[in-house]
């Protein structure tokens, strides 16, 4: 019943003072009662604090989140929560511009409905204690994005971009490259990518996860006898796919906006890492002279920050061909290959460093490592070309 009442306080947000509506939802908070379980005094909790945030900004996309927070449960498997999630957000968007008067084009309103349905889908297949509190903090998040973020296409664009990007992402989950959680959050990436930008640079990601996948299996026996293959068969889950793509992912939606040729070769350089890194840690694992980064101590195969000889090779070689790609797709230019190659190979060694320090401590995961690599990557390929 509570979230039918925050739904209805959502829809009343398109038309009332939001100051009033923080007040109602702080009072149900406050009257928070023991039949309440500690999931749902969380969602008032969230709510109340999404409210609040409402009266200093774009109102809708608040209230949204928490509105889609009612169909909730209906979910049943991730095409039904898809479809149901993106209903309920054009449902949502298109009450506020009538109710408002203010226009929002149609494909902008399919575009954000999406990229919510996607979110709150991709919660339902992770690990999280409160669904429900997820659910509201990612689709904020996500429609405060795109209300920054806004992608110039047509439905056309958008349907074109969703059915390319989650059909190969479907295909990967029947491949077992990708799982569940994968498969949505590589349709997220795939289909924002190529709304802001060009098939050719989710060619270039799709590289990435065709060579990196394959990589992945390069002598999975051997390592699994040593206890340090990939699980799940090297199967790509949300993290993985989050981990490598999000820089990628920022530097290809900055070219879209500016359409600045500098954006598109961090891009390059981004994914280059991810490939590279990738291809150095799987095939460095098989390697017999494993040393850590920091201090060249021999440590064994698969130890986080190790490198070998046949390691370093296979990085470079991963910088390489993603280069070698991009030039071949138009994205990169011959002149621009030193600094290209050069930022996404420090981009690998400072995976390796984060590795053996931040993350053997516990600071960091390994997706939060690959994150920070191919982010300085993009960055440090950015400053080489513009200074």
């Amino acid at each position: 019943m509570f979230i039918a009442l925050l739904s209805l306080l959502a829809l009343l947000g398109t038309y009332l003072d939001p100051r009033l509506i923080f007040a109602i939802t702080f009072i149900l908070a406050l009257f928070h009662s023991s039949r309440f379980s500690g999931e749902h005094f969380k969602v008032l909790m969230t709510s109340t604090v999404l409210t609040g945030l409402a009266c200093v900004m774009q109102r809708e996309i608040i209230y949204a989140s928490i509105f889609l927070l009612f169909f909730y449960e209906f979910r049943k498997n991730v095409l039904v929560d898809i479809a149901i999630y993106t209903s309920a957000g054009i449902l949502y968007f298109s009450l506020f511009s009538l109710i408002n008067g203010i226009f929002l084009a149609p494909e902008y309103i399919i575009f954000i409905s999406l990229a919510g349905a996607l979110t709150a889908a991709l919660v339902e297949t992770v690990r999280v204690e409160e669904k429900r509190v997820a659910m509201l903090i990612g689709v904020a998040t996500t429609f405060a994005i795109f209300r920054i973020y806004i992608p110039s296409a047509s439905l056309l664009d958008l349907t074109f971009a969703f059915a390319v990007s989650f059909v190969l992402s479907l295909l990967a989950l029947k491949a077992k490259i990708a799982d569940e959680s994968g498969l949505i959050s590589a349709t997220i990436v795939g289909t924002i990518t190529i709304l802001f930008t060009d098939l050719r640079f989710f060619s270039v990601l799709l590289l990435f996860y065709i060579l990196g996948s394959a990589v992945t299996k390069y002598k999975y026996s051997l390592k699994t006898a040593l206890g340090i293959a990939e699980p799940s068969g090297g199967a790509r889950g949300f993290s993985n796919v989050f981990g490598n793509s999000l820089a990628p992912l920022f530097f290809a939606m900055n070219f879209g906006v500016t359409r600045e040729s500098t954006f598109a070769l961090a891009f390059v350089s981004s994914v280059a890492t991810a490939l590279g890194d990738t291809m150095a840690s799987e095939v460095g694992k098989t390697a017999k002279n494993v040393y850590l980064i920091t201090n060249f101590k021999k440590v064994k195969p698969g130890t986080s920050g190790g490198i070998s000889l046949i390691g370093e090779l296979s990085a470079f070689l991963g910088c390489f061909m993603t280069f070698l790609f991009s030039l071949l797709l138009g994205l990169a230019d011959f002149n621009y290959a030193l600094p290209v190659i050069l930022s996404s190979f420090l981009g690998i060694h400072v995976d390796s460093f984060l590795g053996a320090t931040l993350e053997k401590k516990g600071y960091l995961n390994n997706s939060a490592v690959n994150f920070i690599a191919t982010l300085f990557s993009g960055l440090f390929c950015y400053l080489l070309i513009i200074l």
